[in-house]
């Protein structure tokens, strides 16, 4: 029976399916046959990541202390030991919440530095590459590949990369064309595009469904783009078994949440929007958040298909301002502590974070909904929140945070990890972490990125012992 089914899929794969198919087909031929896909989703906000926003609340009293100023953000204890503890037994951070249904695959980690990059309002590249580069106004040159992109490399797929923004360099607000944020490259002095509107990065990636079809791929967004597959599904369907016609189903509720063309706004929700531009479809509404979540529908359909194996989400830039949350200042003058209607900086900074991790669970939701192999599609994906700024707005890589979720999490979930502060026996760097990933990929580093000359080599080499599966 087995090998039946093999065979069935085989030919499938090899058919005349509609190109948004062949990846679905791909990998269940590939689950059939014991090796199962592994997905890397990155989202890195500007800013800064707050370390003791991070804290579990039970926890707040001792390891964290008040910010050098009133109004600014509260500060992490540093730690001269390796603090490791199961999050199930604390107090979850009000901001974190939405991830909380997830919390077996969550891991909070603090105390790595990134020294080895250039502080500021970004580390451009070096944020997931581990370099110095670039200056307050441009990121300069990559020298060497990016996380995401020696994953891209070591995880192939029919769209290696696929990076999703709101708009170009950090100081740059919202755009509607193809941009080069400077955060991502494929190798040395080959950086990766990212597509800034939601429009056009559906009709790239998702387009092929309607080849030679030019009137069609021009309305995507106005159609329903299962016509265009529906004869496949149907002959997919009929050959296949139960199990798999369950993963189609999912496969295709991924696209429906594409084509969902309106908002549902009520209560609350409502009222934050009333002073913004009208809200039409999400994928053209010049609302910040519309846009945002447009982009995580299209990461997650990007995953459930197939046809990407690694994406990167820009999840804001300074010149971005959340109307769609009721915020009225933009980024960059919250990284400054500036007054805004209604809350404290510190506030619309945590309310922000909640919006991105909310966002972040309905991937994870979509995911986990998918069965796969002896489990789920988020058994087999790795998502990573970070900040491209390290700690705060004017980042001085001495502290760089990292929430992880999903089933690749290095070392497993359901915990929270405070490394030895800079300098201290037992402290590492973010090299090491980005080691461990590239472990999980099956590609295995022991150097990423250039040393902090300020630390021995030796702390800087290879994964996170504590994080090996």
């Amino acid at each position: 029976m087995k090998l039946e089914r093999r065979q069935l899929l085989k030919g499938l794969a090899t058919g005349a399916v509609t190109p948004l198919l062949k990846p679905f087909i791909n990998n269940l031929y590939a689950e059939d046959s014991g090796v199962l896909p592994k997905r890397f989703l990155f989202v890195v906000k500007s800013s800064g990541l707050t370390p003791a926003e991070l804290v579990p609340a039970d926890l707040v009293p001792s390891m964290v202390r008040p910010g050098e100023r009133e109004d600014w953000p509260a500060e992490l204890v540093p730690t001269k030991k390796l603090i490791d503890l199961p999050l199930k037994d604390h107090k979850i951070p009000e901001s974190l919440k939405p991830l909380l249904p997830f919390i077996d695959d969550l891991t909070i980690i603090q105390g790595l530095s990134g020294k080895m990059c250039r502080g500021g309002h970004s580390a451009w590249y070096g944020a997931l590459g581990c370099y110095h580069t670039g200056n307050e106004g441009n990121p300069g040159r990559a020298s060497s590949a990016t996380v995401d992109g020696a994953l891209a490399k070591a995880l192939p797929s029919i769209f290696p990369h696929v990076g999703l923004t709101l708009g170009g360099k950090v100081l740059t607000g919202v755009k509607d064309s193809v941009v080069y944020p400077g955060i991502s490259a494929l190798d040395a002095d080959r950086p990766l595009p990212y597509q800034a509107s939601p429009v056009m990065a559906y009709k790239s990636l998702f387009g092929v469904a309607a080849t030679g079809k030019d009137a069609e791929a021009d309305n995507l967004l106005q159609t329903i783009l299962l016509d265009h597959m529906v004869d496949d599904i149907k002959r997919v369907r009929s050959s296949i078994g139960n199990a798999d016609k369950d993963k189609l189903n999912h496969y295709l509720s991924a696209f429906d949440s594409l084509r969902d063309r309106r908002r549902k706004l009520k209560g609350l929700e409502a009222k934050i929007r009333g002073a913004a531009p009208k809200v039409t479809d999400k994928f053209t509404s010049e609302v910040e958040t519309d846009r945002i979540e447009a982009h995580f529908d299209i990461a997650a359909a990007a995953l459930i298909s197939g046809i990407s194996n690694v994406v990167n989400v820009r999840a804001d830039t300074l010149e971005v301002t959340y109307r769609g949350l009721g915020i009225s200042k933009h980024v960059h003058g919250l990284g400054h502590s500036e007054s805004v209607d209604g809350m404290t900086p510190v506030e619309a900074r945590s309310r922000i974070r909640t919006f991105h991790l909310e966002q972040i669970a309905r991937v994870a939701a979509k995911l986990k909904a998918v069965p796969e192999g002896d489990g789920t599609m988020l058994d087999n994906t790795l998502i990573v929140y970070l900040s491209d700024a390290a700690e705060k707005h004017h980042g001085s890589c001495i502290e760089w945070p990292f929430i992880l979720l999903g089933g690749l999490a290095p070392g497993g979930g359901n915990r929270y990890l405070q490394y030895p502060e800079y300098r201290q026996s037992g402290h590492h760097t973010i090299a090491n972490l980005y080691n461990n990933f590239m472990h999980i990929a099956g590609e295995p580093t022991d150097k990423f990125g250039r040393f902090d000359t300020g630390l021995p080599e030796k702390i800087q080499l290879g994964p996170l012992p504590e994080l090996l599966s």
